[in-house]
C-alpha cells in the first residue's frame, strides 16, 4: 500500500505531537506560560487554580471579546488546584489569541491574556496585551456557560466539546461511586422433598452502584450511605438491579435445604 505524501507528513506530525502545559490563575492574573509556540498537531492543556478563570478564544483587534466560534472552556471555579482541565488542538500555526473572562477585577484588562504562536513582530503578544490594557468594553464571555472548541476533563470525565454555529456543546458528566447498605423483607416459594411452602424473611445486604455528579461537584471517588440516602435514577435502578441478585441468590439458598 503507498502512502501519500500528505499521509506521511500527517503520520509524522501525529507521532511527534506534544502537550504544552498551561496554569491560569497560579501566579496571579496570568498564564503561565502566556507566550506559547506549538507546532501543528500539538495540543494545549490548561489547568486552573484559585479563584475563578476561563480561558476564552479572541482576536487580535479585540482581545476582551469572544471571537465567533473560537473555543471557551467556561468558568473553572476552584479553591486550589482544580482536578478539571481544558485542551485544545492546535491545526496550524497561525496565531491564537486567548484571555480569561473573568470580569470580577477586570482579569483581561489587567493583563491576564496569552497567545499561542504569536509572530515576533506587528501583531505581537506585547501589542496584545496592551490592546487589553487599554480596552474600552467590559469584558465579555459566550453565552449558554458550555465549553466549546476543545476537550474539557472534569475530574476523571472527558468532553469533546466541539465548537458549532450555535455555540452549543454536549458535556460529559463525571461519575461517583456509592456504596450502600440495604435492609428489606424477602417473601419467596420454597421446595422441598417434594413439597412446597412459603416463607419471609429479613436480608440485610450491601451494593455498589455509580451515579452522576455535575460538572463543577465532587468528582469520582468512593463514598458510603444508607439506602435512603441515595437518590436518581441511576442510584435506584442500581439497587434494583443488585437487590434481585441477593434475593434471587437468597431463594437458591433456601431451595437447597
Amino acid at each position: 500500500m503507498r502512502l501519500s505524501s500528505a499521509s506521511l507528513i500527517a503520520a509524522a506530525a501525529s507521532a511527534s505531537a506534544e502537550t504544552i502545559q498551561v496554569a491560569v490563575g497560579q501566579s496571579g492574573l496570568t498564564f503561565s506560560p502566556n507566550d506559547i509556540t506549538a507546532a501543528v498537531g500539538d495540543s494545549v492543556e490548561f489547568s486552573f487554580f484559585p479563584k475563578n478563570h476561563s480561558v476564552t478564544q479572541s482576536s487580535f483587534a479585540k482581545p476582551c471579546q469572544p471571537l465567533a466560534n473560537g473555543f471557551f472552556s467556561t468558568f473553572q471555579p476552584t479553591t486550589s488546584e482544580s482536578a478539571n482541565t481544558f485542551t485544545i488542538l492546535v491545526n496550524d500555526t497561525k496565531p491564537i489569541w486567548l484571555y480569561c473572562g473573568q470580569t470580577t477585577g477586570n482579569h483581561c484588562q489587567s493583563g491576564m491574556v496569552a497567545a499561542i504562536n504569536a509572530p515576533t513582530t506587528g501583531n505581537t503578544l506585547t501589542a496584545f496585551t496592551a490592546l487589553a490594557k487599554n480596552a474600552t468594553t467590559p469584558s465579555t464571555s459566550p453565552p449558554g456557560g458550555q465549553a466549546f472548541g476543545g476537550v474539557l476533563k472534569v475530574g476523571s470525565a472527558s468532553s469533546n466539546s466541539s465548537s458549532s454555529s450555535s455555540g452549543a456543546s454536549s458535556s460529559s458528566v463525571a461519575e461517583k461511586t456509592v456504596t450502600a447498605s440495604v435492609t428489606t423483607t424477602v417473601t419467596a416459594l420454597v421446595t422441598s422433598g417434594g413439597s412446597s411452602y412459603t416463607t419471609t424473611y429479613g436480608t440485610t445486604y450491601g451494593t455498589t452502584y455509580t451515579t452522576p455528579v455535575a460538572a463543577g461537584a465532587t468528582g469520582s471517588g468512593s463514598s458510603t450511605t444508607s439506602a435512603a440516602q441515595s437518590t436518581g435514577t441511576n442510584g435506584a435502578n442500581g439497587l434494583m438491579v443488585n437487590g434481585g441478585i441477593a434475593g434471587a441468590a437468597l431463594v437458591f439458598a433456601l431451595g437447597m435445604l
